[in-house]
């Protein structure tokens, strides 16, 4: 079979390879589409995202609705074939103009939801810091994302109930590299348990937009930090780079959910940026959109399945547990939609708070 496909006529090549081979090796190799959306009222909120693995010949993705604590979850998988495009089976994503203007179709099937979703860019996009961690002498990470505030139209249903999309919030990613957790195996060593507290954060109002990420060690060392403040281009005024993010977390008793935060962004003008945060609805219970050893074959993404469509529901009811079909699910990856106010303003945002250890040490209170 050959590899050439559609990208291989542009001039874009960056290996001496077609498009459908990678620049490495490393099973672990993917590109990933990122989507969330947030109605005006906060009660319906959706999650959609693809990825491909060229190296394991497969393209999967996700589309899930939170709607009164309540996840919808639908997953699909099929195998990598050199055109390259950007749908698996019933899911579609295309950029109908890069940057500015992309599609997010999931089509009505034996499942509880639906979608014809358009996003239209409210900034520009934010080309973040290189991620990359070595550990126990191999590359656990390498990879490079941008993220991007813009608004949604179009319609979303959940059970049969249509709602109409008008402005929505949203914020999306696009990320590509070397990850853990690829393909249904990883090797042992890399994978030691550090204790850590990992911060992100996407918010904006009507008048300013807030991107940071922030992580620490058990001891609050800043192992990496990246962020900006950025202002509406009609605003005039230029972003400024972020300086130092302080921070009060109140968890969920027994849980790592949060229910309200604090963060003081320091900007590099010494000035103070009051944050507060209040959760909607519940965090994402991410096993549910494969991730974590989702699916139902509890192997994740990247894994050679064939043509699959599978779908279930997760039960978010009780702050802080997840359970599905009435028994525990434990969904590791939480993140965390919210209501911000910045500097007085009203506004949405998107704010994981992942920890690993001791998370005592970050609970309401510390800075």
């Amino acid at each position: 079979m050959s590899l050439l496909g559609p990208m291989d006529e542009q001039l874009n090549h960056q290996t001496s390879q077609p498009f459908r081979v990678p620049g490495t090796t490393d099973h672990r190799f993917y590109d990933r589409h990122w989507f969330e959306a947030i109605s005006s009222d906060g009660e319906v909120m959706m999650l959609a995202g693809m990825g491909t693995y060229k190296n394991m010949g497969v393209a999967d993705g996700f589309m899930v609705v939170q709607r009164a604590r309540q996840q919808k979850n639908v997953r699909v998988s099929r195998m990598l074939e050199n055109d390259m495009r950007a749908s698996v089976g019933p899911l579609s994503i295309d950029v109908l103009e890069p940057y500015e203007h992309l599609r997010v179709s999931l089509e009505p099937g034996d499942y509880p939801i639906a979608a014809e979703l358009e996003w239209r860019s409210v900034y520009p996009v934010y080309l973040e810091a290189p991620h990359y961690t070595f550990n126990d002498g191999r590359v656990v990470q390498d990879t490079n994302r941008y993220d991007q505030i813009g608004s949604w139209s179009g319609w979303l249903e959940v059970d049969g109930e249509r709602f109409e999309a008008r402005d929505w919030w949203g914020v999306r990613d696009h990320s590509w590299g070397v990850r853990p957790d690829v393909g249904g195996f990883e090797p042992a060593n890399g994978r030691r348990r550090e204790t850590l507290l990992w911060l992100w954060t996407f918010a904006t109002t009507d008048e300013l937009c807030v991107h940071f990420q922030l992580r620490e060690d058990a001891s609050g060392n800043v192992k990496h930090f990246d962020g900006e403040v950025f202002y509406p281009a009609s605003d005039g005024r230029p972003s400024m780079r972020i300086a130092r993010v302080d921070h009060q977390i109140e968890f969920i008793p027994g849980t790592r959910d949060w229910t309200r935060l604090h963060y003081d962004l320091v900007l590099e003008d010494g000035s103070v940026l009051g944050m507060d945060a209040e959760a909607l609805q519940s965090a994402w219970a991410y096993r549910g959109t494969g991730y974590e050893n989702g699916y139902e074959d509890s192997k994740g993404v990247g894994v050679v399945r064939g043509d699959l469509i599978e779908h279930d529901v997760v039960d978010l009811s009780i702050p802080g547990k997840v359970t599905r079909q009435g028994a525990p699910y434990f969904p590791g990856h939480r993140e965390q939609p919210a209501r911000v106010t910045i500097d007085g303003r009203i506004g949405f945002g998107h704010l994981p708070v992942m920890s690993s250890g001791y998370i005592e040490r970050y609970n309401l209170g510390r800075k």
